[in-house]
């Protein structure tokens, strides 16, 4: 199972790394995206190793703690499920995170254990962990109640630019729509307000 611990204000995601405009001047960081803002909101805690393994790819975020019941676990199961049903390479291009919004109990063990009940597999879904600054700064976002034990049923879905495309509510999740969302948004290489790339979206 893929563990990440991530540190400071939140979980960075950003799809763009550094890049200098002219040889003389010193590297900038790429301007910040939706998914960089939501799960990275202080630029000056990005990893540079999540961020480039992120690059140019599709990323489906879902929320996880340890402790959820029935509902989380499907949904859990559903993402690792599509992400099986992926052609191959699509599938290497889509990455999907679940993400703890418990930091106080969900450590690396923890996290470890959930993981391997579900029968994830590293290749399906990376596990996060979040601190407590990063935990409250998405339940905010989320517009999630602090007292709620349960994470939100929200599945995010951010284009290859880091651009929020799509966000799933219902349970259970539509597996065969997602995947041909997913699909379909692969083809956007510059994002969804630009056009797709020439070519057909691979049959699902």
């Amino acid at each position: 199972m893929r563990l990440l611990r991530l540190t400071g204000a939140g979980l960075s995601l950003v799809m763009g790394l550094i890049g200098a405009t002219e040889q003389s001047r010193a590297a900038e960081p790429s301007p910040r995206t939706p998914l960089a803002s939501l799960l990275w909101p202080k630029a000056e805690n990005q990893n540079p190793d999540q961020a480039a393994r992120l690059i140019d790819r599709v990323v489906v975020v879902s929320f996880v703690t340890t402790t959820c019941e029935i509902t989380c676990v499907i949904r859990t199961r559903d993402l690792a499920a599509t992400a099986r049903s992926l052609p191959g390479a699509l599938r290497e291009r889509v990455a999907f995170l679940a993400i703890s919004l418990d930091s106080v109990r969900d450590d690396a063990s923890a996290l470890r254990a959930f993981a391997d009940s579900l029968g994830l597999e590293p290749t399906q879904v990376s596990v996060l962990g979040s601190d407590p600054a990063t935990a409250e700064h998405l339940k905010a976002a989320l517009r999630w109640p602090a007292d709620r034990s349960e994470p939100p049923d929200a599945v995010l879905v951010f284009d290859r630019t880091g651009q929020l495309a799509m966000r799933y509510g219902a349970n259970p999740l539509d597996r065969p729509r997602l995947a041909r969302d997913l699909a379909e948004l692969d083809r956007f290489a510059h994002g969804v307000g630009h056009p797709p790339t020439t070519g057909v979206a691979p049959a699902l």
